[in-house]
């Protein structure tokens, strides 16, 4: 009980079935609990950084920054849509993206999830 309390308490999307809830209690995987995350994203330019652009988030605060950026990517879908070109320059593309790792290390810093830890509940 104390396990599905705190997951409860760190509002933890728990499986719908009663044997996936317990196999979860009970016979945990890491990759329940812990997501690889890539700072700047695969989608905004970071597919070919090296290890610096990834970190660890517990799988609810992956979640929370999936669904960043898929608003972030749903804005750039509405702002190229709304241009008369269907496709821009890549030499354009490239300057507006001049320095795209540290500004996703400094977005990090400023808006990073808040994880509880699960066995002190802090």
């Amino acid at each position: 009980p104390e396990r599905l309390n705190a997951l409860m308490a760190a509002k933890w999307k728990l499986p719908k079935s009663s044997k996936a809830l317990q196999n979860l209690l009970h016979n945990p995987k890491e990759s329940d609990f812990w997501q690889a995350d890539h700072i700047l994203a695969v989608a905004e330019g970071g597919g070919d950084a090296g290890l610096d652009n990834l970190r660890t988030l517990c799988s609810p605060c992956h979640q929370v920054e999936t669904e960043r950026l898929r608003g972030r990517l749903k804005l750039v879908d509405k702002s190229n849509s709304d241009t008369k070109e269907s496709s821009r320059d890549i030499r354009t593309w490239f300057a507006s993206q001049s320095r795209p790792m540290e500004k996703a290390k400094e977005q990090q810093r400023s808006s990073s999830p808040v994880c509880i830890d699960l066995d002190t509940g802090e």
